[in-house]
């Protein structure tokens, strides 16, 4: 309870703050600590003077690890000054020292606990701020279309002592006056309805798995035909949502997005198909994408420990990422009936691979082609070390022909999905770990967002970045796949559900391409079910997970069947 009353109180601050809009300017002066007065002192050479110009400096410039060092608690000042203004974002910010200011009449001490009759009293405590120097300084934040937050704070600097330098005292509120430890700063452009590709409305009541992007989407992206606008808010340090009560800042024009809508790519019949094809699997998720254009028009999770599972998962995507491997095999030579031992076992280093359990004793006469429709492991190691692939091939292949390892922006943000570093594909350092990684193990990281976008490109032969806004320049760029092996990848997508593990995905349409999937996130882990899919004449590619599911056919292979009937695109 105590951090709700921390953050009541917060909402509960009346501090007048400026706003400056456009160029023009108005606000509240800075205002003495209660007890005290401006002294009007200038600002000169001491050490106090030094210190609290060098941490305006500091911050003004981005260098909040020089900030905080000029601070009584760096450990504590670097971070938060950066994770502020990182949520902030304003293009720049201008900061100017102002006149020292006088410190509350009451400075010197805690008053002394009153005592029981008869009971001697407590001596007072000393303040550790008795001697500081206060100073008054200015805030100007520029944002987008001129847009300036104006406002004033002070900071508290302790004067040198026998055993260090001056320092400022830090506490949030030198950042600003009303922010507190558990708050923080975001600039928010105004919020407009969003509807689906066909213009009908989304919600987040309607479509509980995108709520949080549809949230996202109605503020990230200024529309068109409104004027300038944005408001700061207090924003809760964990949620990211406005704290109740608490003051907003409006710059520029209030409610300037009357009678505006924001479109986006989801298709709310496909989106509530994937939804419903998902209710039977705990823990799973799925996104469709188009792969002509990459527009996104499902993501769909019922997961209620991590309701962005369909594109934050961080999970081994196992046999489908062969799909990945083959290209590279084939960029290095290697045809479909090219020969691929499928052993029951093979050893690199110290490591030794199997197969399934329904290939444990291997097969005879395995080729490529065969192996990838059989999901045989073995294959794909015989052939990756065999075709001496470098360390970091297939990292390159994903990076260069299917769009990995650098981050995406959907039309909310950029971020690198799918990793919990910067890589989904990082280059191995050992053959061993090349080896796990020929069969989407080792350090791969993937979510059914990634590997949509890999069963996308497979059924154009061209990486489109998924994105969520119609029109939206998405930052992450690839080469074609060289046609004859895209046309092998399609080819060999379709004899998985013809002639091998895919069932599952039978009779729902003649051109349809699938890869099963089955992964162990750690050797004790229980197995996660994985499906790829894509359908070049009807324009559709998918990526379906589902935690602890089993082999790829058993769970995420269902889901991705039920969802494509549902959605009428069998």
């Amino acid at each position: 309870m105590g951090s709700r009353r921390t953050l009541l109180a917060i909402a509960a601050v009346a501090t007048s703050l400026a706003v400056v809009t456009a160029g023009c300017s108005s606000g509240s002066k800075s205002k003495p600590a209660a007890g005290g007065s401006q002294s009007g002192a200038p600002v000169g050479d001491s050490p106090t003077d030094k210190v609290a110009a060098a941490f305006l400096a500091a911050w003004q410039s981005g260098d909040y690890t020089k900030a905080g060092s000029l601070t009584d608690d760096p450990a504590k000042a670097t971070p938060r000054l950066k994770a502020v203004m990182d949520s902030l974002a304003p293009k720049s910010t201008a900061l100017k020292l102002g006149s020292q200011v006088n410190a509350p009449s009451s400075a010197g001490s805690t008053p002394a606990t009153p005592a029981t009759p008869g009971a001697p009293s407590s001596p007072s405590t000393p303040d550790p701020l008795a001697n500081a120097v206060h100073y008054g300084f200015s805030v100007a934040d520029t944002f987008t279309d001129g847009l300036v937050w104006s406002y004033n704070s002070t900071m508290s600097v302790l004067p040198p002592t026998g055993n260090g330098p001056a320092v400022v005292h830090f506490s949030s509120g030198v950042i600003n006056p009303q922010l507190s430890s558990l708050a923080n700063l975001k600039a928010v452009p105004p919020a407009v309805p969003v509807a689906d590709r066909n213009g009908a409305p989304l919600s987040g009541a309607a479509h509980p798995s995108i709520a949080s992007i549809i949230n996202k989407l109605s503020t990230a992206k200024p529309p068109s035909g409104g004027q300038a606008s944005l408001q700061i808010q207090f924003v809760d340090n964990n949620t990211g949502l406005q704290i109740p009560n608490s003051n907003t800042i409006q710059l520029g024009a209030p409610n300037s997005t009357s009678g505006l809508q924001l479109g986006s790519t989801i298709d709310s019949k496909i989106q509530t198909a994937a939804e419903n094809a998902l209710k039977a699997y705990p823990n799973s998720g799925m996104v469709v994408i188009q792969p002509s254009t990459g527009q996104i028009l499902a993501i769909a999770t019922n997961n209620k420990d991590n309701p962005k599972m369909a594109y934050m998962a961080t999970r081994a995507p196992g046999s489908t990422f062969k799909t990945v491997t083959a290209t590279a095999l084939m960029l290095a030579g290697m045809q479909p009936s090219d020969s691929a031992d499928c052993t029951p076992n093979v050893t690199v280093g110290t490591e030794t691979y199997h197969n399934d359990e329904g290939l444990r004793n291997g097969f005879s006469g395995a080729t490529l082609l065969t192996a990838y429709e059989q999901s045989c492991n073995t294959s794909f190691v015989h052939a990756t070390i065999d075709h001496n692939l470098a360390l970091n091939r297939l990292s390159v292949v994903a990076h260069d022909y299917f769009g990995m390892n650098q981050p995406w922006d959907m039309g909310i943000g950029q971020a690198t999905y799918a990793t919990p570093g910067n890589l989904q594909v990082p280059p191995a350092d050992g053959r061993d770990v090349l080896a796990a990684e020929a069969f989407g193990q080792g350090k791969i990281t993937m979510a059914p967002l990634t590997m949509a976008s890999v069963a996308a490109t497979v059924a154009t032969g061209q990486f489109h970045q998924p994105i969520l806004i119609p029109g939206f320049q998405p930052p992450a760029k690839a080469q074609p796949i060289p046609a004859n092996i895209d046309a092998n990848l399609q080819m060999m997508m379709r004899g998985v559900i013809t002639d091998g593990t895919a069932t599952s995905l039978q009779g729902i349409a003649s051109t349809l391409g699938g890869k099963t999937g089955s992964a162990e996130p750690n050797p004790t882990d229980p197995t996660d079910s994985w499906m790829i899919a894509m359908d070049p004449q009807h324009d559709i590619a998918v990526s379906a997970l589902v935690l602890n599911g089993g082999y790829g056919n058993s769970a995420a292979g269902p889901a991705i069947a039920a969802m494509m009937k549902a959605a009428g695109l069998s």
